[in-house]
């Protein structure tokens, strides 16, 4: 709630929708109300992309991830190892 306590019209506020799995008629509503306010919303699942479909939300597009295992070079903040 003291997300959207903050949130103006035309907002570019984006809410990660990976881990809903269930949404009542208040949480549908609440959707819509940010949905109107300008917000986008990011989902690979597929109950994410069932919900953006039917309530007509704006998707976020992909975030890419920085850096993709087995290329050899760890991320900057990962701690490497010197000891053998």
């Amino acid at each position: 709630m003291r997300v959207t306590l903050d949130l103006v019209p035309r907002t570019t506020s984006v809410f990660d929708l990976e881990e809903v799995y269930y949404v009542d008629l208040l949480g549908e509503e609440t959707l819509l109300w940010l949905n109107r306010l300008g917000a986008r919303f990011i989902t690979n699942t597929a109950y994410g992309k069932y919900l953006c479909q039917r309530l007509h939300l704006h998707r976020a597009p992909a975030i890419k991830p920085i850096h993709k295992r087995g290329r050899g070079k760890a991320p900057p903040d990962t701690p490497v190892s010197t000891s053998k």
